[in-house]
């Protein structure tokens, strides 16, 4: 069956119906969809890729063990987002990292549902251009983990760095991409 890939809605109805003839199938193609705008979207919320990575691979995880795509009557996406959330506050307040006061000034927002695919393409120049101003090293980084979705050890081994310098250049470079423009509008 082909879908439209510039559908989101569609497909979502797809991926979950999948979900009731091919469960392996139809989480891969959910995870493939969702698992780095998901990691982006807990980085917003925690301030660390790691520790946003940690969430979002323990909710899938979770999600997966717990055949929870048989309970989803609603919209996939907004589900998605609302459990990393979740996840994100209570990882968040484990770690004595945020109490119930400061809570209530974070922007935790979900995205959008659905953005025009004019406003998309206009999106992702600008976040090319962002990317093209960073130093040549982070932006391999950046290529590396985010857009190829390598390991961190993979990764640091075709950059001949190590993992902990791969680490540090990732956090410059998605702090550097936050403070120049709002991170979460580029990738939603």
């Amino acid at each position: 069956m082909m879908i439209n890939l510039k559908d989101d809605s569609e497909k979502d109805k797809y991926i979950l119906e999948l979900f009731q003839t091919s469960p392996k199938e139809a989480f891969r193609l959910l995870f493939d969809a969702y698992h780095m705008k998901l990691c982006i979207y807990a980085v917003q919320l925690t301030d660390s890729f790691e520790m946003a990575e940690d969430i979002v691979q323990d909710f899938f995880i979770y999600f997966w063990e717990k055949k929870y795509y048989l309970k989803i009557n609603q919209n996939l996406r907004y589900y998605l987002y609302l459990s990393v959330r979740n996840a994100a506050i209570n990882a968040l307040q484990k770690n004595n990292m945020l109490s119930m006061e400061e809570l209530s000034g974070i922007d935790m927002g979900i995205p959008e549902e659905s953005i025009d695919e004019e406003e998309q393409e206009e999106r992702n120049k600008l976040l090319l251009e962002k990317l093209q101003k960073l130093p040549h090293q982070e932006l391999q980084v950046v290529r590396a983990v985010i857009m190829e979705n390598k390991k961190y050890k993979e990764a640091a081994e075709e950059l001949h760095i190590s993992v902990n310098t791969l680490k540090t250049h990732l956090t410059r470079a998605l702090k550097q991409l936050r403070k120049e423009y709002n991170l979460h509008s580029l990738f939603y």
